[in-house]
């Protein structure tokens, strides 16, 4: 029988609204649909940044997943600092979930384009502006993350996420968060994430 899997999703408003949703959902279920053992802890923080994960990894240590499931960025990506910080950031979440929560894989999340917003925000963006720095994040970090923490931490390219289409049918009013049918595409990301990492952790 195969070793259950023990994962944590940790971010921003993504993971409390993905728990949120879940909860509503009869068909679905805390362990995503995967094998019976699995345990899947849901840390999710609104408005949170890089930086302020980093002050929350006691919630990671305390419950010491084998895999972490980042999903931040975003909120980073709103203010005017450069990309490069932001990566550093995120990297060193990954750096403290492996050298001292012994964390064996971590899987960092694309962040997500914006998209125009069919009502009246909070807080409205430049859509192009905004969406230039999720493109540059998401390919620094797939090199760095590579190079850094070779075969330990990869960025999860979000399947479903990108097309005219797509953005259409997944995201929300708002063109920020995610509607149900973007919530059960961004379930079978997560999943397939959490599968891949785990069957790497086994070889």
């Amino acid at each position: 029988m195969a070793a259950p899997i023990k994962a944590q999703l940790f971010g921003h408003s993504f993971v409390s609204r993905w728990k949120d949703f879940i909860r509503h959902k009869d068909e679905l279920n805390y362990r995503l649909g995967l094998q019976l053992g699995t345990m899947v802890q849901f840390s999710g923080f609104p408005g949170a940044r890089a930086r302020s994960l980093i002050g929350k990894m006691d919630f990671v240590a305390d419950y010491s997943p084998e895999s972490l499931v980042l999903l931040v960025g975003t909120n980073d990506l709103y203010e005017d600092v450069p990309v490069e910080s932001i990566e550093e950031q995120i990297c060193g979440i990954v750096y403290e979930a492996m050298s001292n929560i012994k964390v064996a894989k971590v899987i960092v999340c694309q962040v997500l384009h914006r998209c125009e917003p069919k009502i009246r925000t909070r807080f409205p963006v430049d859509l192009h502006w905004f969406n230039a720095r999720v493109d540059k994040l998401n390919a620094s970090l797939d090199t760095t993350l590579k190079s850094r923490f070779p075969n330990r931490a990869f960025l999860w390219r979000m399947k479903g996420f990108w097309s005219p289409e797509t953005k259409n049918k997944n995201f929300a009013s708002d063109g920020c968060h995610l509607s149900d049918d973007g919530q059960f595409k961004l379930l079978s990301n997560i999943r397939a994430a959490i599968i891949a990492a785990h069957r790497q952790s086994l070889k």
